[in-house]
């Protein structure tokens, strides 16, 4: 008997191991996909926008500036797109920061 139960003993620790251990690469694999998703797709999507914006003021001053007409920063068109960039920078900055805590995350 004390076999049987030597054996039975070391089944249950070895399906206890492989039970956390399964839990444990579930759990990371979770938090990259979060991580992955927050930065390739969230923080990507965020700078075209940035650079689609760049281009716009882009543009927009080399037409003021082919009509001879006088850029200012208090113009309204490019208020609204340097507020723009700067929401859309400070939003980056938070999911980076997110990031940061999901990355330093541990297992509950």
């Amino acid at each position: 008997m004390a076999l049987i139960d030597d054996i039975r003993k070391r089944t249950e620790e070895g399906l206890k191991t492989l039970k956390e251990t399964a839990q444990d690469i579930a759990f990371n694999v979770e938090k990259q996909a979060m991580i992955g998703k927050r930065r390739y797709l969230d923080v990507t999507r965020l700078q075209r926008s940035i650079q689609k914006v760049h281009s716009e003021i882009g543009e927009y001053v080399y037409d003021q500036l082919t009509s001879d007409k006088n850029i200012s920063r208090d113009d309204p068109f490019i208020k609204d797109r340097i507020t723009s960039i700067t929401r859309m920078r400070l939003t980056i900055k938070d999911i980076e920061e997110e990031i940061a805590q999901l990355e330093g995350r541990k297992k509950p």
